[in-house]
């Protein structure tokens, strides 16, 4: 699963988050937020641990069509 940049920076700004502080609140390392980000695929599991810690559905920051 790859996140989709621009809809993760919104959903950021609506957890008013920033990178570190979700890192710290999904329970990952700031370096695969920061992976991710670059285009690195994650595991669903990371990427719902993101998704719960911004408050937000795991569609609403992934690519969709993969």
């Amino acid at each position: 699963m790859k996140i989709e940049q621009s809809k993760f920076e919104l959903a950021l700004a609506k957890a008013r988050l920033t990178k570190a502080g979700l890192a710290g609140k999904a329970g990952i390392s700031a370096a695969t937020i920061t992976k991710l980000l670059a285009g690195n695929n994650s595991t669903p599991i990371t990427v719902g641990k993101i998704a719960a810690a911004l408050g937000v559905d795991v569609a609403e920051i992934v690519e969709m069509g993969e």
